[in-house]
């Protein structure tokens, strides 16, 4: 069960998600339609919250945090002072952090600048030097049909059984409500491999990166391919592991829940 909270950052309303008793654990996103923090960690939050004080975001523009009234609607920059404001908020001598797609990014860009940050978690990450693919593609445009949105789950996912008529209608549905398409249609607008290269990590960036790193990644993600990525940022973080997961997708705590959970356990301690 989590308790949700809002807070103010730059005249914008944030949710956050609170669960658990223990050391600081934040919690970061990635980016699609409709995507927040229950949607991408909620498999997990139960389990880290047997151990950790587990704080998720949703990114402004997503979940339940307000949208910007003014482009740039995709703004990594922004989405990163979000992190290391909430990162601040938690008062927290020694932080953690997991980031999902995107959501690894602005964790390690927050542990750059963040000496309190010691343990950092990235599944499916991005940063590195990646090229727009299909897949990528698919799922940074918003779905106009249940079957299209079919498309964009099926590349991004291993086990795809889960797919069914069901679950895309109903997730369909969803994605119909609250001005949610027009606003993600305007964040993705233009040049998408712009936005691709924005989230760029340098090598100086990852060099400054002290906490222990634990990289996961499906070998099978399409969207955000391991090579493009992981091996990028695992060549020039100072403390770093990879574990390249098979028959797993874009993201490892959906897909392999148990085998994700005991891997981030063991980093996390």
């Amino acid at each position: 069960m989590m308790d949700t909270q809002d807070i103010e950052f730059e005249n914008t309303r944030v949710r956050l998600y609170r669960a658990g008793q223990g050391p600081r654990l934040l919690l970061i996103h990635g980016i699609g339609p409709g995507t927040s923090i229950p949607a991408n960690f909620g498999t997990v939050i139960p389990a880290l919250a047997e151990h950790y004080s587990v704080v998720g975001m949703d990114l402004i523009g997503f979940g339940g945090s307000e949208r910007k009234s003014t482009a740039p609607f995709f703004d990594f920059p922004l989405w990163c002072r979000q992190a290391r404001f909430v990162a601040d908020t938690l008062g927290a001598d020694e932080l953690r952090i997991w980031g999902q797609s995107l959501g690894g990014a602005m964790a390690l860009q927050v542990a750059s600048e963040m000496p309190s940050v010691t343990r950092v978690i990235t599944t499916g990450t991005g940063g590195g030097k990646q090229t727009l693919n299909p897949a990528l593609e698919r799922f940074w445009t918003f779905p106009p049909s249940a079957e299209a949105l079919r498309e964009a789950l099926l590349s991004s996912m291993y086990d795809t059984s889960g797919i069914t008529d069901e679950v895309v209608r109903e997730r369909f549905e969803t994605l119909q409500q609250g001005g949610i398409g027009d606003y993600f249609s305007a964040m993705m607008a233009g040049d998408k491999q712009a936005l691709l290269d924005s989230v760029y990590l340098s090598p100086k960036v990852l060099n400054n990166v002290q906490a222990r790193v634990l990289l996961l990644h499906g070998r099978d993600d399409v969207p955000v391919p391991y090579r493009d990525t992981t091996l990028h940022l695992l060549d020039h973080l100072p403390t770093a592991e990879a574990v390249i997961l098979s028959r797993c997708g874009h993201n490892p705590a959906r897909e392999h829940t148990d085998r994700t959970l005991s891997l981030a356990l063991e980093h996390l301690r």
